[in-house]
């Protein structure tokens, strides 16, 4: 189970079209670009994917294009973000039959209030409903309802949960988590790029990380360096992404799509409302990211 969702997971953006439809030639370049990277797997319609406001349509060519672009080189998850455990099911069960691998799952979101009783229920329906295995997903920054080691560890024992994927930042309970667990089938996958190196130096199975939508090759090296236990490796390869972090500002998704677009990978469409950078805006960053060292030979592309 855990064999799918174990080293570099990128949390693929999606490309889109001016009306907000899928790209496919764009996503074809993407996913490709990815897997030469050196990805291990690809996490589609998550936050940076723009899962929770594409249409449903988009939603589910994404799913069968990804998978036929990836063609069984690396496994495809895909997130099922919705604010309720009815929605999350009536997704996953839109989802199933694509050849995906895996699905993501958050919190409710929208109502907060919840207590572990609840929380716990609705990720046991949620895993008894899916024909896959699922990933329990915290990312209180979005959905504003957290969970933390101790429900995840009682989750381990729930057929069809695979492990968590942590973006929260609160590496406290993410040490507890790899302190604790007892289940080497249970993953622990980092999300919080902030917490990259010494969180696969501690142990954790992987890494979802934005950055290996543009940088891929470094984000697998970080993770190779962790797992040998090499420490100036991965804090060499840790500098280098916060650097990177600090030039990404106050729209994260639109400056990875501008990045993508200078690289001759896909246009820079993001869902409305979204931000977005102005295009002066958007010109400082490609000039700070090309001095950063963003390959542009694959502008050459066609």
């Amino acid at each position: 189970m855990s064999s799918h969702f174990t080293g570099v997971i990128v949390p693929m953006v999606t490309p889109l079209t001016a009306d907000e439809r899928l790209d496919r030639p764009a996503l074809g370049r993407l996913v490709e670009y990815v897997i030469q990277g050196g990805v291990d797997g690809i996490f589609i319609l998550g936050s940076m994917g723009e899962g929770p406001m594409l249409r449903p349509a988009v939603r589910l060519e994404l799913a069968e294009a990804t998978v036929e672009a990836a063609a069984g080189r690396v496994p495809v998850i895909a997130g099922a973000l919705e604010p309720s455990t009815s929605r999350v099911i009536e997704e996953v069960q839109a989802l199933a039959g694509r050849g995906l691998r895996g699905y993501v799952v958050t919190t409710p979101f929208y109502f907060g209030g919840y207590n572990t009783e609840e929380l716990s229920a609705h990720f046991c329906r949620v895993a008894e409903a899916a024909d896959l295995p699922i990933l329990l997903y915290n990312i209180p920054q979005n959905t504003k309802v957290a969970f933390g080691a101790e429900l995840a560890l009682k989750l381990a024992r729930v057929p069809n949960v695979a492990g968590v994927k942590d973006s929260s930042g609160d590496w406290a309970e993410v040490q507890a988590m790899l302190a604790a667990r007892r289940d080497p089938g249970f993953v622990v996958l980092q999300g919080n790029q902030i917490y990259a190196g010494v969180s696969m130096l501690a142990g954790a199975d992987g890494l979802v990380p934005g950055h290996a939508n543009v940088y891929p090759q470094l984000l697998v090296e970080l993770v190779a360096s962790g797992r040998r236990g090499d420490i100036a490796a991965t804090m060499a390869c840790q500098a280098r992404l916060d650097a990177l972090m600090r030039l990404r500002g106050r729209a994260p998704i639109h400056t990875f799509k501008i990045a993508l677009k200078a690289m001759g990978l896909m246009g820079d469409t993001v869902c409305s409302p979204l931000p977005r950078l102005a295009p002066p805006e958007a010109e400082k960053f490609v000039a700070a990211s090309v001095a950063a060292g963003l390959p542009l030979p694959c502008a050459k592309r066609s």
